[in-house]
């Protein structure tokens, strides 16, 4: 379960900042900088309307659901086109959750943070949904691989940079994304 990501950190980071840059102009909304927590606002790429590129948008991490107490904040990749609540969600309306890096805890409860090993922001999926006059998403998980299986039994799903337009706009393509391990990561235990 992915349930905290890190858009922003001291880490001078030139594409998540150009992000935080582009939305306080094209939404005139202050974005949250540093952690990421379900129901935060928070920059999403979504397709355009035209299909071509990606568009900077903000939405809420969490979805609002009537079955249960709190919000769905999560989707699990290896079952996703079986659940109502997320199918058509991910044949029609994929996003990119851009982040610096994002946290597990072990049994612990020691805190570690995942970042990619070249220092480039993640491309994390997600998929999206308008919901009571609201764009809502959710994190993409799956089975974990080096290093984060040796502290979580999930991890999200990160799209590499080179394929996010496939992402966004091929289904079937983004379907065999969610099995794959494109990006090396590196692991840090993070400040309690």
């Amino acid at each position: 379960m992915c349930g905290r990501y890190v858009l922003y950190s001291d880490k001078e980071q030139a594409e998540i900042r150009e992000i935080i840059e582009e939305v306080n102009r094209k939404h005139n909304l202050a974005v949250k900088k540093g952690d990421i927590y379900p129901s935060n606002m928070a920059p999403i790429y979504a397709p355009t309307p035209d299909q071509n590129g990606k568009s900077l948008e903000v939405m809420k991490w969490g979805y609002e659901v009537s079955f249960r107490k709190g919000l769905l904040i999560n989707a699990r990749s290896e079952t996703i086109l079986e659940k109502k609540t997320f199918k058509k969600d991910f044949l029609e309306r994929r996003c990119i959750v851009p982040a610096i890096g994002f946290y597990e805890w072990d049994k612990e409860k020691n805190k570690y943070i995942f970042q990619a090993e070249d220092d480039e922001a993640l491309y994390i999926g997600g998929v999206f949904r308008q919901h009571e006059n609201e764009s809502e998403y959710v994190i993409l998980t799956k089975a974990p691989v080096e290093p984060v299986v040796a502290i979580h039994d999930r991890m999200p799903v990160i799209i590499p940079h080179s394929k996010a337009e496939e992402w966004l706009y091929d289904a079937n393509a983004a379907m065999g994304m969610v099995t794959q391990d494109y990006v090396p990561l590196d692991c840090q235990i993070a400040e309690k």
